[in-house]
């Protein structure tokens, strides 16, 4: 199992070897945390669930504004575009605030 982990963080390793721009790096943590999250469910629990949706608003919620933000600012830097658009998984490009 361990091995599996290991093997899914390689991508992140290499990007990390790159020495992306902190905001960057912030941005795609936000993202992997947003599609964790996203992906939760625990409709047995409401405490866990209340857990969940305001780990939502907050990951997801703070990905999509860095998403927005750092398109425009690396607009010509194909490379960390790339990495940015990759890192803008589903949930970071479809969260709309609940409420």
């Amino acid at each position: 199992m361990w091995i599996a982990a290991a093997l899914c963080c390689l991508p992140l390793l290499a990007q990390a070897e790159e020495k992306l721009p902190r905001d960057v790096v912030q941005f795609i943590d936000h993202a992997q945390m947003c599609e964790h999250f996203a992906g939760e469910w625990d409709d047995n629990d409401k405490a866990r669930q209340r857990e969940i949706t305001q780990a939502v608003e907050q990951s997801c919620g703070q990905a999509q504004r860095q998403w927005k933000r750092l398109t425009a600012r690396y607009a010509k830097q194909p490379r960390l575009l790339k990495i940015i658009a990759e890192q803008a998984n589903d949930a970071v490009r479809s969260y709309r605030k609940s409420g």
